[in-house]
């Protein structure tokens, strides 16, 4: 095993959050996939579907590049989950390089339902040119341990970011979270929405940084992140940064991190549904609002 960081926040916090960053075991004798290469220079290209089925035990690595010629708009669907299901037991860390020239937009849907014993590490990075349009969309459904890190660099003048996450982590699961939206070019945007729920003793951390860099004259920045806790034994760390270097510039988050509200209960329950009924439609709600989002249809 080798020890790696990974996720780490662009400035650092207090050592005693726990949230500068993530440390993973790395096991040996990993095996390197071939890279894949999508490059949509055609507007009625079908979106291009890349199912990743792991097998049990595998100890994998690979590469993702997608570039989007100037005024194509394309979706690229990723779905990750082992060969058995809920007791898949590995390793698979999975990058995304993705370059999206003047005024091309990409939608990319990932899919995450591993198994409980795996650990998944994902990193996405996004260069985007002048109204150029990013929107990922982001369902964790299931997978013992899961690290996501996204780094959007919004180059050019009005380019665009938006990232729709919904997830369930539950038993011992741990979802890991680091989304980066660095704005350079003026009236540049980002949306950041998270949403998920967490039940037995789940494990959820986010680091969402919106960053203004000098000349980004313009820009905006959005970050909202909902939790919803089911249960007493579960684990929310949650921080939102925003940096800014440029003046002229309108960054704003939010979070709202609780338990079931007792209104929507009496609500819900009045209209015949019981607690237990409650709690399982909740817990899927927030995946499945993130899926319908997406361009292209996925089976769960």
């Amino acid at each position: 095993m080798t020890e790696k960081a990974i996720n780490e926040m662009p400035v650092k916090t207090w050592n005693w959050l726990k949230m500068n960053g993530t440390l993973i075991d790395v096991p040996d004798g990993i095996s390197k996939g071939e890279p894949i290469e999508i490059h949509a220079d055609n507007d009625g290209m079908k979106p291009s579907e890349l199912p990743f089925e792991f097998e049990n035990g595998a100890n994998t690595e690979g590469i993702v590049d997608i570039s989007v010629d100037e005024n194509i708009n394309h979706t690229v669907m990723m779905d990750f989950k082992n060969e058995i299901g809920e007791k898949g037991d590995g390793f698979a860390s999975v990058g995304v390089k993705i370059s999206l020239k003047k005024k091309a937009k990409l939608t990319l849907v990932q899919v995450h339902r591993l198994g409980e014993k795996f650990t998944f590490t994902g990193r996405i990075d996004a260069d985007l040119e002048d109204k150029a349009e990013f929107h990922l969309i982001h369902a964790f459904i299931c997978g013992g341990k899961i690290y996501q890190d996204v780094h959007t660099n919004l180059n050019g003048r009005k380019s665009a970011l938006v990232i729709d996450t919904g997830y369930l982590t539950k038993g011992k699961e741990v979802l890991d979270l680091n989304y980066e939206a660095s704005h350079l070019g003026e009236s540049s945007l980002s949306d950041i929405s998270v949403r998920g729920a967490l039940c037995d003793e789940a494990v959820k951390r986010f680091r969402g940084t919106i960053d203004f860099k000098l000349g980004a004259i313009g820009a905006k920045g959005n970050e909202i992140e909902e939790v919803l806790m089911l249960d007493e034994g579960v684990v929310n760390q949650t921080i939102p940064i925003i940096l800014c270097e440029e003046e002229d510039v309108e960054g704003n988050h939010g979070a709202s991190i609780g338990r079931l509200d007792d209104d929507m209960l009496y609500y819900m329950m009045s209209r015949g549904m019981d607690e237990a009924s409650i709690r399982e439609m909740m817990k899927t709600a927030y995946y499945e609002a993130v899926l319908r989002k997406s361009p292209v249809e996925i089976s769960i």
